[in-house]
This record gives structure tokens, C-alpha cells and sequence, in this order.
């Protein structure tokens, strides 16, 4: 009960900062979607581009806020902390302009670390470029400590790019996450040899949760000694996936790739890194 409050709370905050979550036309209620690993639908979502509504909500919000200032194309290379024999604590950070090239100590007197994961440790990755680990690395090096770190998760549905996957690519990209929707609206995963297979690995099929898909797709490459398997939603009516999925289709589109006539070839790829410093449950 208390986890379902938060998360509506956590919602409305959302909408309060302006992100435009998709809606019923029948009434104007939210418009639920239903994801891996649930029984029903529960999902708020912005079409099928929900993070990049997020982000963008979120970013106007704080550009907007008069004692908020961005530094963009800075990089931070150290935490600064106190000197030996005081009470040990955090002071800032020393951030490179990377147009200069000039160093600058940034003190602080509260530092909130918020450095991504370390997605770019793999070969298929929906990380940006600067998931590298620097965040925990530079924590470790100031002292603090880690945890979990062997956990990193992996989204099951990345688009494959190479050999046999999509033909256009889109220069110095990361992997194009298939939202996990498509296969919450009945997408269905294929092997190289045309076999539909979660049914092996799990009773729930396509709608396991994303580790026991991930781990299943991960099986079936290496049985056929494939690159990739394949998403299917052609069985949906091409309107119904443009309306459900407009910047999937976009995106595909521009990769050479029609969803509703073609299977979409896929691979799993780092995601989320679910260790990282260990903090208090206030984030300290």
C-alpha cells in the first residue's frame, strides 16, 4: 500500500513538473501499459518514449530554477574530500572544461553523485558514451564504499546492428532500446531458425520478467549459434502499432526497418547497474 502511494505521489510530482504522460481519449485517465513481469497494467507512460519525456520535463523544470546552474561539456575527474585528520567528508569535485581543457575545483558544502552506470564495460550497451563507472570509481577512490557491483542488468530487446540485424545505422549511436511495451501489446520473440521459444524457459512467455528473457535470448544465440533473435508484432494491425508506437517505428524507420511488416532483430544490452556506492535511505 505504502509503495503504490509513493508511486502515485511520485506521478503527480511528475506531471506537476510537466512531463505529458499519455491519456485515455475516452476520458482523460492515464493510459496504463502492461510490461514483463506483471499481471496487469499498470505502466504511466509518454507513447513509447516515456525517459525522453521524462528527461525533458525535468531538464525545462531546472533550467527554469534561478539558483540552478548547468555547466555543460564539463567532466568531473575527482572528488574532493577534507585532509587526513579531520572528519572525513566530501567538499566538492574537480571538473575539466573540456572545450579549454581548463581544470576547476567546484566546493561544495553537499555533493550529489549522479554519474550513470558503466554500461560501456560491455559490447551492447542503451548507455550514453560516458557510462564508463568514473562515478564509483572516483568514490572509491575517496574512501567510499561499494556494493553489489557483480549486478548489472540487461535490457532483453536491443536492436542488433550487425551482421544479419539492421542494415542503416545512425553514426556513433548506443543500442536502440525496443521498449519492453512491444512485447507487453503481444510482440513475440523468434530464434535464427523461425521458433518461437520463451515457452521453453518460462510459463509466462514473452511477459517474464526482463532477467529470465534476457538469460533466454542469451540461450537460444548460442543453441542456433546466432548473432540475434527476432521480435515479432506484425499480427497487430500496422495503425495499431503506429498509435502505440510512434517513436519506435520512427526510429526503426531510420534504420531501414518497417515494424509492421518486418521482425525486428534483437540482442540484450546492459541497462542498469543496480550496485553502485552504498548510500543510507537518504541517499548518503
Amino acid at each position: 500500500r505504502v509503495m503504490v502511494e509513493d508511486s502515485r505521489a511520485a506521478v503527480q510530482t511528475l506531471i506537476e513538473r510537466g512531463t505529458r504522460f499519455t491519456r485515455r481519449e475516452s476520458d482523460g485517465a492515464l493510459h496504463l501499459a502492461r510490461e514483463g513481469g506483471h499481471s496487469r497494467h499498470r505502466i504511466v507512460h509518454a507513447d513509447d518514449m516515456t525517459g525522453k519525456e521524462i528527461e525533458r520535463a525535468l531538464l525545462e523544470a531546472a533550467q527554469a530554477h534561478p539558483r540552478i546552474t548547468f555547466y555543460e561539456h564539463h567532466f568531473a575527474m575527482e572528488l574532493l574530500k577534507t585532509r587526513d585528520g579531520e572528519s572525513p567528508r566530501c567538499t566538492g569535485a574537480l571538473v575539466v572544461d573540456e572545450a579549454s581543457g581548463m581544470t576547476t575545483a567546484f566546493v561544495a558544502s553537499s555533493t550529489v553523485l549522479a554519474c550513470g552506470g558503466a554500461g560501456h564495460l560491455f559490447p551492447s550497451t542503451t548507455n550514453p558514451v560516458v557510462s564508463t563507472g568514473d562515478g564509483v570509481a572516483m568514490a572509491m577512490r575517496v574512501g567510499a564504499t561499494v556494493a553489489n557491483m557483480e549486478f548489472m542488468q540487461f535490457h532483453p530487446t536491443a536492436l542488433f546492428t550487425g551482421p544479419g540485424g539492421a542494415t542503416k545505422l545512425v553514426a556513433n549511436e548506443n543500442a536502440f532500446l525496443i521498449t519492453e511495451a512491444v512485447r507487453g501489446h503481444g510482440g513475440q520473440l523468434y530464434n535464427a531458425l523461425g521458433e518461437r521459444f520463451m515457452s521453453r524457459y518460462d510459463a509466462r512467455e514473452e511477459l517474464a520478467p526482463r532477467d529470465i528473457v534476457a538469460r533466454s535470448i542469451d540461450s537460444e544465440m548460442k543453441r542456433t549459434k546466432s548473432n540475434c533473435v527476432f521480435l515479432d508484432i506484425t499480427h497487430v494491425g500496422a495503425d495499431e502499432i503506429r498509435a502505440n508506437f510512434p517513436g519506435v517505428a520512427a526510429e526503426l524507420a531510420k534504420r531501414g526497418l518497417d515494424m509492421t511488416t518486418e521482425r525486428i532483430p534483437v540482442v540484450p544490452a546492459a541497462h542498469y547497474m543496480c550496485g553502485g556506492v552504498s548510500t543510507n535511505e537518504n541517499g548518503e
